[in-house]
């Protein structure tokens, strides 16, 4: 990283509106399955980060990267992120991420509290400014600043 700088780049958007932005399957995406509908199994999570990664290259772009830590009362659960992004255009961009859970194929899980580390990179077409994680019907973090790697 070469340095990390605020995200204080002026956006002249105008409007309220919700747009995605979505990416082909990642490496490190478990298979999950449709998201629950206001259910969330998630009872606890920790150590959220968003940040963007502008550094140079072939092929590069603007991308948001979050990851944080998610823990479920038992085993056996599948945790990702859902591929699209929801941006809600005002000044700054507001990003809104969801996680999607799937629940155990099998009754002989653990029974005790396992600990989920999740992350995924959308593309972005704008400068963000904070980050929601969301799950079914939970706020799980509020991310304030978000900064950016050039």
């Amino acid at each position: 990283m070469n340095r990390v700088a605020l995200a204080a780049v002026p956006l002249f958007l105008a409007g309220c509106g919700t747009s995605l932005y979505g990416q082909a399957p990642h490496p490190y995406r478990p298979a999950v399955a449709e998201p629950r509908s206001s259910d969330c199994p998630i009872t606890a999570s920790r150590d959220w980060t968003a940040w963007v990664n502008a550094m140079p290259g072939p092929n590069a772009g603007p991308r948001l990267v979050v990851s944080g830590k998610v823990a479920t009362a038992t085993g056996g659960y599948h945790v990702g992120f859902d591929p699209d992004l929801q941006i809600r255009e005002s000044y700054p961009a507001q990003a809104s991420v969801t996680l999607r859970v799937a629940d155990p194929e099998t009754d002989n899980n653990t029974q005790a509290v396992v600990t989920h580390e999740v992350r995924w990179d959308w593309p972005l077409g704008q400068p963000v400014g904070s980050v929601t994680i969301r799950c079914g019907d939970k706020t799980l973090a509020q991310i304030e600043k978000v900064q950016t790697a050039w």
